[in-house]
């Protein structure tokens, strides 16, 4: 399956909200899971899914790291958003998809409240969500025999 999930990480070695959700959908789908900027490029991936954080401003990583993102690197963007209200929106990210001709797939966006100490756990329901999210992307972009 030529699907990749990439998480954005704030500090090296804490696993953050992204990272939780990112990597509960990679092992899902037997895929990899990398922080962005990842370890290797993506090469004609079907399937980008980007988890990240949006509390007013978008990880400047992530930024770059789109802006880099081709029709020859991927095909597709699905977006998973964590945000105060759930709000959907990708800001910026969106133009960058748009002007780089990747198409965006879908998006979730999922409210997880920002404290004084950062944002607060994803609970079960959160990443439930985000799996269902994954699971009809996938269901919509890849043939059911690849699946299996």
């Amino acid at each position: 399956m030529k699907m990749k999930v990439l998480f954005t990480q704030k500090k090296e070695g804490k696993v953050e909200n992204p990272e939780v959700i990112g990597q509960k959908i990679a092992r899902a789908y037997k895929v990899k899971g990398d922080k962005v900027p990842p370890a290797y490029p993506c090469e004609s991936e079907i399937l980008v899914l980007l988890c990240f954080e949006n509390y007013g401003k978008i990880d400047p990583k992530l930024v770059k790291f789109c802006q880099d993102l081709s029709t020859a690197r991927a095909h597709n963007v699905a977006l998973v958003i964590l945000s105060k209200d759930g709000n959907a929106d990708a800001g910026e990210l969106t133009g960058i998809f748009k002007q780089n001709g990747v198409n965006v797939a879908g998006t979730c966006g999922i409210a997880v409240p920002k404290g004084l100490f950062g944002a607060k756990k994803v609970t079960d329901a959160d990443t439930k969500k985000a799996q269902d999210f994954a699971d009809q992307m996938v269901a919509s972009l890849f043939d059911a025999s690849a699946l299996n």
